[in-house]
């Protein structure tokens, strides 16, 4: 019996090789690097035209010499000056030229400050010593490492936080591609002075084609108790979608949980089961109700593997739409991003950050915004799911997420359900939210209800995008003056 067979459908979970993750790992380390190093580099090119500016305004000045001198910004270093003083040096100990962003390999060794660009992970043998490696980082910052990859091999050296400048307030997750500022001396320990992980984003555009008010009702399961499956909880909110008709529903998954152990007693096929849920929810509300249906790698008639592939059933309604996990989609010209998988509470257990580092002999500074901070690793890393290794129960397959996986642009709405507390917050130009679960497990359920009014610009906004801005991205809106959400207890 070939192996192949238990693996499923374009799926390589448990089955794939070291070279493809390698070979995933190369070209991601890549994307991300060079969008940071473009962000990088135009700061740069800011820095000096500021500083040339600055040099103009103190050329009558008698000291101006001394105040150019102070002042001058740090210049890349040419391509003569760093052959002609590594000449006996290995050509393979070399990085490469990004935007004008000179990068070395991890385990260069150098006594001048250099950039290193690579991927940030928890040492092998610190995830022997705790219950989850994803979280090594959060309780163990001295075991932070850095990799990074070249035609030969893996090359990878642990690092030194404890002397960061910039930024500061920093953060840190295992998985997170980084460009880093430091010295290597020996090529074994990195001190890291300043972190970049910031790519320049483009902000949601508004969905200016949207001419009438529209209305989304967005509910996360579990639908019914634990103790029972009578799904109490989804028919009231039907219920409600019934008396009060949504424009858009949208439910994640699961509907039927796989660690629950009341299924085993029913009497019909997974298949048959989920079929009658879904024809209970498509005869309970209006036609006029699109529906969209998002997976979850738990739910018994589902794939086990993160990104998860869309349900499927025999009967056919024109109104409902199966979605994978993750996914991206538009309803009217409003993108909307959804992942089931509780990706900002994993972050936010298995990030490094300054407060778990004393710098410089003094308290550390007082932590920040932690969901701001987490939705700004996946924009800025363009992943749903960039925490690399996995929890242990996120059936993370990398060549799917590869593939599937990427936030290439920011959508309007970003709904990430999640144990934390209920939130609706803007972030970034995105409207981001968890609804909380509809069932409330131990305490009160809850769903998000959404209003969006087309979004109004006015006649000097509209010239300066049809003359100035032309070309490039266009004025929006507020998100706030046009989508308007309300976190509803059940």
């Amino acid at each position: 019996m070939k192996t192949l067979q238990f693996a499923n459908d374009g799926s390589k979970y448990m089955f794939d090789t070291s070279y493809d993750r390698v070979m995933i790992l190369g070209d991601r380390i890549y994307e991300c690097g060079n969008a940071i190093c473009k962000r990088l580099a135009l700061e740069t090119k800011l820095s000096k035209k500021q500083q040339q500016e600055q040099d103009k305004t103190t050329n009558n000045q008698t000291d101006s010499t001394s105040l150019k001198e102070s002042n001058v910004v740090k210049e890349e270093p040419s391509d003569e000056d760093d052959h002609a003083g590594n000449d006996g040096i290995e050509e393979g100990k070399f990085g490469n030229w990004f935007d004008g962003i000179k990068v070395h390999h991890v385990d260069y060794p150098s006594s001048e400050p250099i950039r290193v660009l690579g991927r940030i992970f928890a040492e092998s043998s610190l995830a022997n010593e705790t219950t989850s490696a994803a979280s090594a980082g959060r309780n163990h910052v001295s075991k932070l490492a850095i990799v990074d990859y070249d035609e030969h091999t893996l090359r990878s050296t642990r690092l030194d936080l404890s002397k960061v400048q910039a930024p500061s307030w920093w953060s840190l997750f295992p998985g997170q591609t980084v460009l880093l500022e430091g010295i290597n001396p020996r090529g074994l320990l990195f001190s890291v002075s300043q972190i970049h992980c910031e790519r320049t984003l483009t902000l949601p555009v508004a969905p200016t084609s949207l001419d009438k008010t529209l209305t989304l009702v967005i509910a996360s399961a579990p639908f019914t108790d634990r103790d029972d499956l009578l799904y109490e909880k989804l028919s009231n909110l039907l219920m409600y979608c019934s008396n009060n008709p949504p424009d858009v529903l949208i439910l994640t998954g699961p509907f039927a949980d796989a660690n629950c152990k009341l299924y085993a007693e029913v009497a019909e096929t997974f298949d048959e089961y989920f079929e009658k849920i879904i024809a209970t929810i498509m005869n309970s509300i209006s036609g006029h109700t699109e529906v969209y249906v998002v997976a979850n790698h738990n739910d018994l008639v589902s794939s086990f593997v993160y990104p998860t592939p869309p349900y499927k059933v025999t009967s056919f309604y024109k109104n409902l739409h199966f979605l994978p996990d993750p996914c991206l989609f538009s309803v009217e010209g409003l993108e909307i991003g959804v992942t089931t998988v509780d990706i900002i509470k994993q972050l936010i257990e298995s990030e490094c950050t300054a407060a778990h580092v004393t710098m410089r002999g003094s308290a550390a500074p007082i932590g920040g915004d932690k969901i701001k901070r987490a939705y700004g690793h996946l924009f800025h890393q363009a992943s749903f799911y960039p925490l690399n290794p996995p929890f242990e129960d996120v059936p993370l397959d990398v060549d799917m997420l590869n593939e599937f996986g990427r936030l290439n642009r920011i959508p309007n709405v970003m709904i990430c359900p999640s144990a934390l507390n209920r939130y609706v917050r803007e972030i970034n130009g995105c409207i981001c939210i968890n609804p909380g679960f509809l069932d409330g497990l131990s305490g009160d359920g809850s769903y998000a209800r959404l209003i969006i009014q087309p979004p109004e610009i006015d006649d000097q906004q509209s010239k300066e995008n049809q003359t100035a801005f032309t070309g490039s991205a266009p004025l929006n809106p507020a998100p706030a003056s046009y989508i308007a959400c309300q976190i509803v207890k059940t």
